[in-house]
C-alpha cells in the first residue's frame, strides 16, 4: 500500500524569523511556561517594528488554532486563568504597545484570551537634589521612547535607617513597549556602573569634608552637581530593571494563575477589567 499526499492537508504556517519566541507552539504561548518571556524580551530589542508586528500576528493565529481567540467586542465573561505571556499589539492610534495576554477557560470548557495593556518601567536614583535636572535631561534625550516620567518617594533598603520608614526620591521611567525599555536601559546602565565606582572612591563624607575645608557647605556641593553638563553623571542607581514584564504586571495588578476572574471588555480606548472572584473556590477541570 502506497500512501500519497492528497493535497487536502493545510500547510502549517511558518513562523517569522527570530520572532517566533512568542508563538503558541514555539515556547512562549499558551503551551509554554511564562518564564521564557525574558528571552522573548531580549530578542525583541533587535527586531524592527514590522518584524515584531508579524510575530504578534503569527502568535494570534497559532493561539486561535487552539481555541484562544482574543476578546475584542464589549461584553463580560468569567474564566479560570491558566497562563499568561507578554505580547505586543497596535493600539487605537496604530502604535505598538506592550501587553500581557491572559489565557482563560470558561466553566463549559470554552477558551479565550485577553490582552491587558501595561506600561513597562524601571526606576533611577540621582544625586541628592538633582532629580528635576536629570528628569528634564532624560525626557529630552529619550524623546519618542519615554512615555511618562515621574518622581516618586520609595523606600531604599540601602539607607542606614531604612527600618524607620526613611524614603528617597526615585525617577520612574515608563515606556510604551518593552523594546523601548531595553534600549534606554542599555544606554543608562554603563553610566550607572561607572558612577557607582566613582561614588565608592569618593563618597559623600569626603565631598562634605572637602567642601567644609574649602569654606563651602553641602548646598554648594548639590548646586555643583546640578551644573554638570552631562546629567548622566548624576544617575547613581537603577532599580527594578530586571523584573520580567509579565511578572511586573501580575505583581502590580495582583493577577495570578489558577483563580477565577471576571473579565469585562469595554471597547475603544478603555483597557479590559480583570477582577478576581474570591467567591468561586472550586477549581476548573481542564481535562
Amino acid at each position: 500500500m502506497v500512501l500519497r499526499n492528497s493535497g487536502n492537508r493545510r500547510r502549517w504556517p511558518e513562523r517569522p524569523e527570530q520572532g517566533s519566541s512568542s508563538g503558541f507552539g514555539s515556547g512562549s504561548g499558551f503551551g509554554s511556561g511564562s518564564g521564557s518571556s525574558a528571552h522573548h524580551s531580549d530578542d525583541g530589542s533587535s527586531l524592527s517594528a514590522l518584524k515584531r508586528l508579524e510575530r504578534s500576528q503569527w502568535t494570534d493565529e497559532m493561539d486561535a488554532r487552539f481555541g484562544f481567540e482574543r476578546l475584542k467586542d464589549p461584553g463580560e465573561k468569567t474564566g479560570w486563568l491558566i497562563n499568561m505571556h507578554p505580547a505586543e499589539i497596535l493600539d487605537e492610534d496604530k502604535r505598538m504597545i506592550s501587553v500581557v495576554d491572559y489565557y482563560f477557560v470558561e466553566e463549559d470548557g470554552s477558551r479565550f484570551k485577553v490582552a491587558l495593556p501595561f506600561q513597562p518601567y524601571f526606576y533611577v536614583a540621582t544625586k541628592k537634589g538633582c532629580e528635576r535636572e536629570v528628569s528634564s535631561f532624560l525626557s529630552k534625550k529619550f524623546q519618542g521612547k519615554l512615555s511618562k516620567i515621574t518622581t516618586i518617594p520609595k523606600e531604599d533598603l540601602d539607607l542606614p535607617n531604612h527600618l524607620v520608614g526613611l524614603k528617597r526620591l526615585y525617577i520612574k521611567l515608563a515606556f510604551n513597549t518593552v523594546d523601548d525599555l531595553l534600549k534606554v536601559r542599555k544606554e543608562i546602565s554603563p553610566s550607572v556602573r561607572k558612577n557607582k565606582e566613582r561614588e565608592k572612591s569618593n563618597d559623600a563624607y569626603t565631598v562634605m569634608l572637602s567642601s567644609a575645608l574649602a569654606g563651602g557647605n553641602v548646598t554648594e556641593v548639590e548646586e555643583t552637581s546640578k551644573k554638570i553638563s552631562d546629567q548622566m553623571e548624576n544617575i547613581i542607581d537603577i532599580r527594578e530593571y530586571d523584573v520580567p514584564y509579565h511578572v511586573r504586571v501580575s505583581i502590580d495588578l495582583k493577577i495570578q494563575v489558577a483563580h477565577w476572574y471576571n473579565i469585562r471588555i469595554r471597547g475603544g480606548i478603555y483597557p479590559p477589567e480583570i477582577v478576581r472572584r474570591d467567591d468561586l473556590v472550586e477549581q476548573q477541570d481542564l481535562v
